[in-house]
């Protein structure tokens, strides 16, 4: 067997490639084929390590990460208009509502709204 990686190394990879890296930056890195992480990834290789769930990879040439997608989650859960957010991050207001929306970046946990507090009527 001829290995490049041993099982604490992958176990790194799987669990980078899980928090949002690219594979090819990975490969890159660690001076193995794109192949390599792919096979980790998929199981062929190193099938006796932990694997978390995975968010699917970012769309070809986006500019946002998964770290920059919670972060503008929650700026647009405290009321920040999607077209100031778009601005600071560079691209389209449009990319900004589908996040909002959920049409895009469906994998990212979306924090949950505080709820409003009600006040009865009788209690002035």
């Amino acid at each position: 067997m001829n290995r490049k990686l041993d099982a604490a190394i992958a176990q790194s990879i799987l669990d980078r490639v899980a928090a949002g890296e690219r594979q090819k930056n990975l490969a890159a890195e660690f001076k193995v084929s794109p192949a390599a992480i792919s096979n980790l990834v998929a199981g062929k290789s190193w099938p006796e390590l932990r694997r978390t769930h995975a968010a699917s990879p970012p769309p070809r040439g986006s500019k946002l990460t998964v770290a920059d997608v919670q972060v503008i989650l929650q700026r647009l859960m405290v009321g920040e208009k999607p077209g100031t957010v778009a601005l600071d991050y560079g691209v389209t207001r449009q990319a900004i509502a589908n996040i909002k929306k959920g049409v895009a970046w469906v994998d990212v946990p979306r924090p949950e709204a505080p709820r409003p507090t009600r006040r009865r009527v009788w209690e002035g």
